[in-house]
């Protein structure tokens, strides 16, 4: 009998030093350490590729979301400098800039064409626009950039079999705000913009406007033969632009933001550099040209040298409205 009871005492006692033990360690686990560092969290980013403002996580679509902060970092003024942020997307200009095309995925249209519509669409501020060129004029200050991968011939309409650049542009504010800034670069490079925003009727009406001019030299050296071409450089820039916007806001429900641009480009594009061995093809075009070859006997492409004796004038003017 005596036996019993110590036996029974003793467990007792196990078991009460081990809920005393399991106190200790959860009152343990609950007190953080005093030198335990502060988690860093991601902001939320919110995107409009569904027509609707919602957290990129929400959005069952491969998008690439691209800041204000992160593109103004990066230089990118139009959507052949979203080249460098974007992975998978692919821009180039063949015979002008008017007809760029623009890949996701290397899918794209392919032809110089101007009937020829791309597969990606460029949607600037809610408006579809038939032609990635109008991508390559300064797009002035931008909220964000979403590149959507894939088809998205639901919500965007024809033309979005690759995927969708989709622009939103900075809306004018009703505090007052105005930035300016201007750049320098060799090929005698310059150029610069400056923008003002602000209210016009307190709480009614506030307007943006934005301009911008850039020029540059070509950065291509032109053998242009017997001519008609006369102009020795190519890939040069020389542009201007005009961005208007005024935001109307009755009440705390509604409101309409008009938006009026305008850009006119005079430029020279795109020559470009010919590789091509000797051979049957290059003998031929020495016959026809003995001074120049045709092409460049020893081909070096890191020289800027293009063979071209056609002018590669662009003219574009482009202008729009949407509300």
């Amino acid at each position: 009998m005596h036996r019993m009871i110590r036996l029974a005492s003793g467990v007792s006692t196990a078991v009460i030093l081990a809920g005393l033990a399991s106190t200790a360690i959860a009152a343990a686990a609950a007190a953080p350490a005093a030198n335990e560092p502060t988690v860093s969290t991601v902001d939320q980013i919110i995107v409009t590729a569904q027509k609707r403002s919602q957290s990129l996580q929400d959005v069952p679509i491969v998008v690439t979301a691209v800041s204000s902060q992160l593109l103004k970092d990066a230089n990118v003024k139009d959507i052949k400098d979203l080249t460098v942020l974007t992975p998978g997307l692919m821009v180039t200009s063949t015979s002008s800039e008017a007809s760029t095309t623009a890949r996701i995925r290397g899918v794209g249209t392919v032809g110089d064409n101007l009937g020829l519509e791309s597969s990606v669409g460029v949607v600037i501020d809610g408006v579809y626009r038939p032609r990635n060129s109008v991508g390559f004029g300064d797009l002035g200050e931008l909220e964000r950039v979403e590149v959507l991968k894939g088809p998205q011939g639901t919500l965007f309409g024809k033309n979005t079999s690759a995927g969708v650049i989709n622009i939103i542009s900075k809306r004018p504010k009703f505090t007052f705000g105005a930035e300016g800034e201007l750049t320098f670069s060799n090929y005698n490079g310059r150029g610069g913009s400056a923008s003002v925003t602000g209210p016009i009727i307190e709480d009614k009406l506030a307007g943006r406007l934005f301009v911008a001019d850039r020029q540059r030299d070509g950065f291509y050296t032109v053998r242009t033969g017997a001519g008609p071409r006369t102009h020795t450089d190519d890939q040069n820039q020389d542009f201007y632009s005009i961005r208007g916007q005024l935001l109307y806001t009755p009440n705390a429900v509604f409101d309409v933001n008009v938006i009026a641009d305008y850009t006119k480009r005079e430029e020279y594009c795109c020559a470009a550099v010919q590789i091509l061995e000797a051979g049957t093809t290059q003998n031929a075009l020495h016959a026809l040209d003995p001074i120049n070859g045709g092409v460049a006997t020893t081909p070096n492409p890191y020289a800027r040298v293009a063979y071209s004796n056609r002018n590669t004038t662009q003219n574009i003017e482009e202008q729009g409205l949407s509300a």
